[in-house]
């Protein structure tokens, strides 16, 4: 008879059945209940309670922006100048010149807001540190 298991063979299937389903099944039902790490909801807070999470974690270690003490001429400053001013990091200084060389001098402050990332709102912090000479 085809297909028909012996006594024996039923047996020795069922049990390497179970053991398969101890490997596989074991750890995940063996597993102790009171492993979970426990939530104490006394110490939980809403987003409103916590303080403010830094960006970046060495942005506690940044050291305070110099302000510039005169006016900046950016038709002359480098970046190190351009930097002083109020919201003008690195890559902005950067753009500032790339495109004081790639257009010439401005002609006035107001050619600042042609530079890409200067737009109304920036322009107006800047405009009292700045000049076109």
């Amino acid at each position: 008879m085809s297909g028909v298991y012996t006594r024996r063979e039923a047996i020795a299937a069922g049990l390497l059945g179970v053991a398969v389903a101890g490997i596989v099944w074991g750890p995940v039902i063996l597993r102790p209940f009171g492993s979970a790490p426990a939530i104490d909801l006394r110490t939980l807070h809403l987003q409103e309670d916590r303080p403010a999470v830094q960006a970046h974690p060495s942005s506690s270690a940044r050291v305070a922006k110099a302000k510039p003490t005169s006016r900046v001429d950016i038709n002359h400053a480098d970046a190190a100048t351009l930097q002083t001013l109020p919201g003008i990091g690195p890559t902005l200084a950067q753009r500032i010149i790339t495109y004081r060389k790639d257009h010439g001098r401005f002609t006035d402050a107001d050619g600042l807001m042609e530079v890409e990332g200067i737009g109304p709102g920036r322009f107006e912090k800047l405009e009292p540190w700045i000049e076109a000479r």
